[in-house]
């Protein structure tokens, strides 16, 4: 056999044994079925929402938003509230009245869940709370317990007030935020002279 025959040969022997390797089965995935597939898709949807909520006919609260998505699950029932980047409310405002019905806050962020059983509400992205009062409250997170009447930040928190600027983490507080507790306090104070 000369050079060129042994060069053919373990050439045609190489591309035997790729095709040997190549014959190997390969099995698809089986193909599933739609009863199996299981999306997360809302069973109401509103553009431009508004939602109020009251009790014993007195307003507790009002949410404006954008867009408005409604949940009914077997254990809970929520709604995810959001702003829209092209429309003209490009962030969520949720407005909150004392026990009389009077304002009491308002809040914008930029999307809010509303878990309707548990009469709770977190706010998420940007949130600005401001009081009738003029006090001032920014986070990234801010859940409020609607039946305790309580307002909570698991992290970073600002509270600003004609008299002070303090910021902290974990803030407990009355949804009117006149009382608190933070962790980690640091801030200025206004002290006026006594003459």
């Amino acid at each position: 056999m000369n050079p060129s025959s042994r060069i053919i040969a373990l050439l045609f022997g190489g591309v035997a044994l790729l095709a040997l390797g190549a014959g190997c089965e390969r099995r698809a995935a089986s193909p599933v079925a739609v009863d199996q597939i299981r999306v997360d898709l809302p069973d109401h949807e509103s553009w431009r929402a508004r939602f109020y909520v009251s009790e014993d006919g007195i307003p507790r609260m009002e949410i404006a938003a954008a867009y408005m998505a409604e949940f009914e699950r077997e254990d809970s029932t929520y709604m995810v509230l959001t702003g829209l980047p092209d429309s003209l409310g490009p962030r969520v405002t949720v407005y909150l009245f004392d026990a009389e019905g009077d304002s009491s806050a308002t809040l914008t962020a930029d999307q809010v869940y509303y878990f309707e059983r548990e009469q709770r509400f977190e706010a998420q992205g940007n949130v600005i709370v401001v009081t009738r009062e003029g006090r001032r409250l920014e986070s990234e997170d801010l859940h409020w317990d609607e039946r305790a009447r309580k307002v909570r930040t698991p992290g970073f928190v600002r509270i600003t007030t004609e008299a002070e600027r303090i910021q902290g983490y974990n803030l407990e507080a009355d949804e009117d935020l006149a009382t608190y507790r933070l962790e980690r306090v640091t801030g200025r104070r206004l002290v006026e002279d006594e003459e």
